[in-house]
């Protein structure tokens, strides 16, 4: 395979260049605490410091200077916690600094320090952190390797063979040094390893297997090589490779993994012994077993080829469920042939956990992985040319793998996913960041990256960017990370809100190592920003990722590392219970998701208020709860009052397709008032939440009581049957619809919502209230002006209700009502009021006539 050139800029000369300025750095520091600058002494203190401990976890330079640095580190450190403890001195304490006895000012204040996530320090410590996998530690690659030497000249692996499986410890396996220089580069193309004759028995690494035959089938096509990883002593002799003590009978071969390349050291045939193993075929089983030393032993845990072959070659992974409602045959099958045959990507395959796949006369194995050695298209379809790697017999002759051509409508059906590796030689340019997130105790860690980016291509292009999480232990699998990329201050013109968009579900967390997000850049979209949302979910605090981006030539893309921070920001807790979580606008209880009233306040300059223009305030939204709930927020028009469904003309926008654990919205927005809906995809999804808003504007941000919060309620029910299922006013029966009497006892505040008992938009509802009789004689409705009514006859899911409205003490009748007669359906009242006592009862028709 082609290798991916490693993108560190933390080699010997970088970390020489920091020296002079630590030192530099913390000689102004003295200067400015003799200058009695306290502030400015303790952020240069801190800056020394950080410099000096960069240094000081350096591998090039021997432990004694590493040591000094640490000194010199340990020394700014105290001066800054010495100016700290100075100055938070209680009023009128007194503290000796610098060797002088002074009064510290009371209004003396220390600017906190912030932390440049992008500095080379940060990265490296970040990088250097992901070195620690397994309880072994793999340095980076160009970070130089000290081995001790021992009695004997061929190396020794200190830490030990890797640990056998149970199913290789069966049978009483015995490790041995091949006596054989190994050639990894063939001499011809008879002596390649063909992709049929990797075969896999005991150990459980299937997507190593099938890693291993798709690089070969690669390299018989397009002349790549993935056994180029391999590098022998007489290598780094040759080529002054950045090590030392070489020694006879080691390989180093190079991985990526926690966001870096690594280097895993193996004993190897001894460079000077000759003859007994083919040069040609051994070279396989030495990458296996570094790729398992990385793994913690040959007991794998499983894993995908796509992840595989980041780690051996770099190549970046791409799984697509086919099982996912948002996958798409013709469009995938489009991208896959032409990536194929390109020599861009290679691909497996991956079944479900069902033990019962068969295509023809053939059984699939569960939870397997198998490698495409072909895709093509011919008069007879498309086709995938599948192998399977495993050995099915106990024969001392392996049975060969087989070669299967399989329909791709075929594939769809018999395998889960499709893992795609692609060529990173594809991206002219690329970005990377290492960082942590911390995890919360109640809802998962998020960080934020923004991407800035310019557009010159005359055509659309795509951004990808890829998450990778930092593992410590491969066995771990309670770990999940998510990762949503949008594009901020998206025109309107360039995307439409539609209610039907909001009707899936995006982002689901997964406790894969890798995710990747493919964003397009339509061709009109000049330039722009991308927001980037990492998040993580699991049992440990602090989880070490790395992000990647990709684009290409045509598009210029860059870290905004000074991103400015909103002036205004308010975080609010919430949670969605049986009671609040409410679902998506389809379901009549979309109304009783948490909602808030947004009140945004204009700010004008001077120029404007000449041009009588207000400025728009650029918002952000983020709704952030449990990995396994998926969640949307919107901001309508409805003056901050509560809505009850969610109609595209009141949208103001929307954060889109439910996505798990974590919603944002980004626009701008004009001063107003505005309603901010959170809600779940499914009623009665609960856990807490916490709602952020930024804002370059100031604003209100205050929760919206649910209906008849504080009153109290009765619930009437009733129907439409017959002669009672009258209709409207306009077809002259309006009386005989069903009428309950309201009774209040004293003055109160009454609100009464109508719900059909089976919620449907296919009918239209009326609710009327009008004043009873004082003498017991009622007159026909039609010819009384009523007291409330909800309003127009309205179809809205969530049914309709009156205004909050004051009564009187008395007696009123209540009229549910809908359009057309006829209709015989099952309804219910919900009536609230500010006083108890109050009575409501179904009346006689009778009386009305």
């Amino acid at each position: 395979m082609q290798r991916w050139a490693s993108n560190s800029n933390l080699r010997i000369g970088s970390i020489m260049r920091i020296h002079p300025l630590g030192q530099a750095t913390s000689s102004k520091a003295s200067k400015a605490e003799f200058a009695k600058n306290y502030d400015q002494a303790f952020r240069l203190y801190i800056k020394a410091a950080e410099s000096f401990l960069h240094l000081s976890r350096s591998t090039a330079v021997d432990d004694k200077t590493k040591q000094k640095w640490k000194t010199n580190a340990a020394k700014a450190l105290e001066r800054a916690e010495k100016i700290k403890r100075f100055i938070e001195k209680p009023r009128g304490g007194v503290t000796s600094i610098s060797d002088q006895t002074c009064t510290p000012a009371t209004d003396m204040k220390l600017t906190p320090i912030g932390i440049n996530h992008f500095s080379p320090q940060e990265q490296f410590y970040v990088l250097s952190k992901g070195g620690n996998i397994n309880g072994l530690f793999f340095p980076l690659w160009d970070d130089p390797v000290v081995v001790k030497r021992t009695h004997s000249s061929t190396y020794t692996d200190p830490d030990g063979q890797p640990k056998l499986s149970p199913e290789q410890e069966k049978v009483s396996p015995i490790w041995r040094r091949p006596n054989s220089t190994i050639s990894m580069a063939p001499t011809s193309r008879q002596q390649r390893i063909l992709p049929q004759e990797i075969l896999q028995h005991i150990v459980t690494d299937c997507s190593v297997c099938a890693s291993i035959s798709v690089c070969l089938e690669h390299g018989r096509r397009f002349g790549s090589s993935l056994e180029s990883s391999i590098h022998s002593a007489s290598e780094f002799r040759q080529n002054s490779y950045p090590t030392a003590n070489i020694m006879d009978g080691r390989y180093d071969v190079r991985v990526l993994f926690n966001g870096g390349w690594r280097r895993v050291l193996l004993p190897s045939p001894s460079d000077s012994t000759t003859g007994g193993v083919s040069n040609e075929t051994l070279w396989p089983s030495l990458l296996e077993k570094a790729y398992m030393k990385l793994m913690g032993g040959y007991d794998f845990p499983g894993s995908n080829s796509s992840i595989d072959l980041h780690a051996l070659a770099g190549w970046i992974p791409e799984h697509i469920e086919i099982k996912s409602s948002t996958f798409e045959r013709e469009r995938t099958w489009e991208r896959i042939e032409k990536g194929f045959s390109a020599g861009h990507c290679v691909i497996t395959l991956g079944t479900g956990p069902s033990p019962y796949i068969q295509w023809k006369n053939v059984s699939f194995l569960p939870s397997h992985s198998y490698a495409v050695i072909d895709a093509y298209e011919t008069e007879e379809g498309r086709i995938f040319t599948v192998l399977d790697s495993w050995v099915r017999n106990n024969d001392s002759v392996p049975e060969p793998s087989r070669a299967l051509q399989i329909p791709w409508s075929e594939v769809l059906n018999i395998f889960d996913g499709v893992y795609l590796s692609w060529d990173p030689v594809m991206w002219q340019k690329t970005l990377t960041f290492h960082g942590v997130v911390n995890d919360d105790v109640s809802l998962p860690g998020s960080r934020q990256a923004y991407i800035e980016f310019t557009n010159d291509s005359q055509m659309d292009e795509e951004i990808w960017i890829l998450l990778t999480r930092h593992v410590i232990n491969t066995h771990q699998t309670s770990e999940f990370i998510a990762l949503r990329v949008e594009v901020e201050d998206q025109s309107k013109e360039a995307h439409v809100i539609d209610n039907k968009r909001l009707l899936f579900t995006k982002g689901t967390y997964t406790n894969s190592t890798h995710i990747l997000s493919r964003t397009r850049i339509p061709r009109s979209q000049r330039s722009g920003v991308l927001s980037i949302f990492a998040s993580c979910d699991g049992e440990a605090r602090e989880v070490g990722f790395t992000l990647t981006a990709y684009a290409k030539a045509s598009v210029n893309i860059s870290w905004l590392e000074n991103n400015s921070t909103p002036p205004f920001i308010e975080k609010l807790e919430g949670s969605f219970t049986s009671k609040t979580g409410g679902g998506n606008y389809t379901y009549p209880s979309f109304m009783v998701n948490p909602q808030y009233q947004l009140t945004v306040h204009p700010v004008q300059t001077s120029t404007d208020k000449m041009n009588g223009v207000q400025n728009k305030a650029k918002i952000a939204l983020t709704v952030q709860t449990k990995r396994d709930i998926p969640v949307n927020v919107a901001v309508v028009w409805s003056q901050g009052r509560r809505v009850s469904e969610l109609a595209a003309k009141d949208l103001v926008g929307t954060s889109g397709a439910y996505s798990y654990g974590l919603a944002r919205i980004a626009e701008s927005i004009t001063a107003g008032e505005y309603t901010v809906v959170a809600s779940t995809f499914e009623p009665h999804q609960m856990g807490p939440f916490s709602l952020k808003v930024e804002s370059s504007h100031p604003f209100d941000l205050r929760p919206i009581p649910q209906e008849g919060a504080g009153m109290y309620s009765k619930v009437i029910r009733g129907s439409w049957e017959g002669e009672t299922a009258a209709g409207g006013p306009s077809f002259g029966r309006y009386s005989q619809n069903p009428i309950f009497e309201l009774e209040i006892p004293s003055t109160a505040r009454v609100i009464i919502r109508l719900q059909l008992l089976q919620p449907s938009t296919a009918t239209a509802l009326n609710l009327a209230m009008y004043p009873g009789s004082k003498d017991g004689v009622a007159t026909s409705l039609e010819r009384q002006k009523h007291v409330t009514t909800s309003g127009a006859y309205d179809d809205s899911i969530a049914g309709v209700a009156t205004q909050p409205t004051t009564l009187s003490t008395g007696k009123y009748y209540v009229v549910p009502s809908t359009y057309n007669p006829g209709v015989e359906l099952g309804f219910r009242m919900i009536v609230y009021s500010n006083v108890a006592g109050f009575t409501v009862q179904e009346v006689e028709r009778t009386r009305f006539r």
